[in-house]
């Protein structure tokens, strides 16, 4: 009987190893599969080159034409900030500096313009 029962578990442990052995080697060889088909399909067409140096060519255009007149703008800007600084402060008039009368006639001005258009 124990001869028997070490028979039987031998036999197990062949087989199923065996069988484990088969099932991993098929999922290797499914793996290879899918690896060597994917490979097939990197052929790059030479059109695809072209236009890709095509559209580097132009961005790298566009953003120098960018850089450029961001350039410009920052001079003119610092130029602005240059003169601001140059002519000094600007005074407010005050409202009380003009009379009445002169209010009236401008509005009464600017009403008749109106009414003759």
């Amino acid at each position: 009987m124990p001869e028997e029962i070490f028979l039987l578990s031998l036999f197990g442990i062949v087989f199923g190893s065996s069988l484990v052995g088969l099932v991993l080697y098929g999922i290797y060889n499914l793996i290879m599969t899918k690896m060597n088909k994917g490979d097939r399909g990197r052929e790059i067409n030479p059109q695809f080159f072209k236009a890709l140096s095509e559209f580097k060519k132009n961005t790298e255009r566009r953003i120098g034409n960018l850089e450029a007149v961001v350039s410009d703008l920052e001079q003119e800007n610092a130029q602005l900030t240059e003169d601001v600084d140059s002519q000094g402060s600007i005074e407010m008039e005050d409202e009380e500096a003009h009379t009445p009368s002169q209010k009236n006639k401008t509005e009464g001005g600017n009403l008749r313009n109106m009414l003759n258009e």
